[in-house]
Parts: structure tokens; C-alpha cells; sequence
């Protein structure tokens, strides 16, 4: 048998993550790399390269909606969060509700009608309920403002879990541009990259301020990163059913 080549950049990144998560992050490594093997990510990887109307369509009536009118009065934009000292600015928020609508065009193709919107917003809600049980979660009421004042203050400087979160990033930015052939920016990474690091970001301050903790740990990485890469894999019709 001829033995499977191994990209050195893949190679890098997955052994770069580990050091940091160790063999508990064995299982998203793997997740990870398993992605581009799935159609409907190859189409997100392919769509997240153009202008975000050709993929995204008309989004207003989702950034209307209770979840993200709250996110947007509750959190500050990224120079008022650095001067405040805030861990979560509004776009990084509105990353995570991209991301969505990102991995629901990616499984349906779909730009256009309501019935999209709705099985986004669902999905954001079962997420930022308990991103690692969110397929047999049923979405809750709506977050308040004042449930945003306190996630923008949820740190990310504890346990290693920050750096774990962008080592996952890099690994799945070094999976993406082995379908894209493009070398990516070391720090920035992709825009697809951007966007499902910022989700399991805001996934994991949710965990942690579900237990009434101050800081993010590995293991709301764990979870959050878990909960992102099912999602990216499981057709919205999974949800809906």
C-alpha cells in the first residue's frame, strides 16, 4: 500500500494544538481534519472566498431578531471593548451569526427566504445554550441585554483555553487551504477560519457563564470546538426534524 502523505503544515498545526490541548483534544484534531472531506464544507470553503452577499443573501431580518438586536445593545464595538477591557466586541458576535448562515447555505445552497433565517437563529440559540449537547437542545428564550454585559466580561486568559482555540484555528485554516491551494495570513487566517474561531469563542464564554465562572478553561474549548465542528457536518434538516 502506498503510505498517505501528510501535509507538514497539517502535520504542524494538529502537533501544535495537542501540545497545548493534549490527548483530550485528540478527538477535534480529527474532527477537524476530517472536514474536508464533507461536501457541504467544501462549499463553505469555496462561498467564504466571495463577497458575503453572494453566499449570505439579504440577512437584515436576522440581525433583527430579539437574540441579535440584544447582542448589539449589550456589547460594545472592538475600540470600546479594548479601552473597557471587554473579551467580546460586537462583530465578533455577528461572526458567530455569519458562521450560521455560512453552514446553512453550505448544506442547501440556499440565499433567498425566511425559512433559512429561521433555521440559523434556531441554531444560534441551541449553540449559545450548550454548544456540546445542542442537537437534543430545544432553542430557549432569548438572552437579555444585561445577559451580554456579563458574557462581554467573561476572560480568556486562563488554563491555556485561548491559545488552545486559536491553535484549533490554525490547524482548520491549514485543512482549508489544502482545498483552496492558497497560503494563508499566519495571524489573520481566513475569513472561514475567522469565523468558526470567533464562534467557539463565544460558545465557550456561554459555557463559562453558564457555571457561573469568570474565565474560560480548556474544557469550554473543548465543548464550544466540539459543538462548531458538529455543526459544520450535520444538515440543517437534522435540527428541524
Amino acid at each position: 500500500m502506498t503510505p498517505t502523505l501528510v501535509n507538514p503544515l497539517v502535520a504542524d498545526a494538529r502537533a501544535a494544538l495537542l501540545e497545548v490541548g493534549g490527548r483530550e483534544s485528540t478527538a477535534i484534531a480529527a474532527a477537524i481534519e476530517e472536514l474536508p472531506s464533507q461536501p457541504p464544507f467544501q462549499v463553505m470553503v469555496t462561498a467564504s472566498q466571495a463577497a458575503r452577499p453572494q453566499w449570505a443573501g439579504l440577512v437584515d431580518d436576522l440581525f433583527e431578531r430579539p437574540l441579535l438586536k440584544n447582542a448589539r445593545a449589550g456589547l460594545r464595538n472592538a475600540l470600546m471593548s479594548t479601552l473597557t477591557g471587554d473579551t467580546l466586541y460586537r462583530n465578533v458576535f455577528f461572526s458567530f451569526a455569519d458562521a450560521v448562515v455560512l453552514w446553512h447555505y453550505g448544506h442547501t445552497q440556499e440565499r433567498t427566504g425566511s425559512a433559512r433565517l429561521d433555521a440559523a437563529y434556531d441554531a444560534m440559540r441551541r449553540l449559545l445554550a450548550g454548544a456540546d449537547h445542542f442537537l437534543e437542545t430545544r432553542p430557549p428564550a432569548e438572552p437579555d441585554v444585561q445577559y451580554f454585559h456579563r458574557l462581554r466580561r467573561i476572560r480568556l486568559t486562563r488554563d491555556n483555553a485561548y491559545p488552545m482555540l486559536r491553535r484549533a484555528g490554525r490547524l482548520l485554516g491549514a485543512v482549508e487551504a489544502e482545498l483552496t491551494n492558497q497560503k494563508l495570513h499566519t495571524v489573520r487566517g481566513s475569513i472561514l477560519t475567522s469565523y468558526v474561531t470567533f464562534s467557539a469563542q463565544v460558545m465557550a464564554m456561554a459555557r463559562a457563564l453558564r457555571a457561573d465562572r469568570d474565565a474560560i478553561d480548556r474544557a469550554d474549548v473543548l465543548a464550544a470546538l466540539d459543538g462548531i465542528t458538529t455543526l459544520l457536518r450535520t444538515a440543517p434538516s437534522v435540527l428541524a426534524a
